[in-house]
């Protein structure tokens, strides 16, 4: 037997199985996916099948953060953050800076994993940890990056406290998941995507409006909204 084939098909049956777990968590939910519905969804005989990859669910969602985390490492730097805003100093150049953390070629799979964290960080033990220990500080790490930039950029004043921002970035998410959880708003799929855009655009329009520099960012920011 052909070892190297063998651990090849392994890795892609692995990878499968964590791409359709991503979105059926995503859909359906982290409990109410059962292993047999993944079991069928990724085309195994069994699940015996998949445990011989993945010995529980817990562990397809503990590999899929530990994916989500690795996915956004070397992606978001200041020099890239700085190209962008130095064109675009508007909420519309802060959101490109915020969706620059996904590898290009693994979109799908890491937006549905946000998804899952977004629904599941208030109730899943794993995912509350996931979020406070790594991905909260991780955004709230970015959010002071891109204001760091915007005063440097002379876009904001310079008395623009960054630690406010990025506490009141963490809020919004909480907040989301709390809507999302009581059933408060469009239950669409979309909505968990769209809705957390929405909000995050929302909180950089008000920035801007209060600390934009005239002739830059509240200026800018107007015309960009009105165009």
């Amino acid at each position: 037997m052909d070892n190297s084939s063998f651990g090849s098909k392994g890795d892609a049956t692995r990878q499968k199985i964590l791409e359709s777990a991503a979105g059926m968590f995503a859909d359906k939910g982290f409990t109410e996916t059962t292993i047999r519905e993944l079991t069928k969804a990724v085309g195994l005989k069994n699940p015996a099948s998949l445990y011989h990859h993945f010995m529980s669910k817990n562990a397809i969602l503990e590999q899929m953060l530990d994916d989500y985390a690795a996915g956004n490492i070397d992606i978001f730097n200041e020099e890239v953050i700085t190209d962008i805003l130095s064109r675009d100093p508007t909420t519309n150049g802060i959101m490109a800076c915020l969706q620059i953390s996904f590898p290009p070629d693994r979109v799908e799979y890491f937006l549905s994993i946000l998804c899952v964290m977004l629904q599941e960080q208030l109730r899943n033990p794993i995912v509350r940890d996931f979020m406070a220990n790594r991905i909260i500080l991780r955004a709230e790490y970015k959010v002071k990056t891109i204001i760091e930039v915007l005063k440097r950029l002379g876009a904001i004043r310079q008395d623009t406290d960054p630690d406010y921002w990025m506490k009141s970035t963490s809020s919004f998410s909480y907040t989301f998941s709390a809507r999302r959880m009581l059933g408060i708003g469009d239950n669409a799929p979309d909505f968990i995507g769209m809705g957390m855009a929405e909000m995050m655009r929302r909180q950089f329009d008000m920035m801007l409006e209060l600390h934009g520099t005239a002739g830059t960012g509240a200026d800018l920011n107007k015309g960009s909204s009105d165009g």
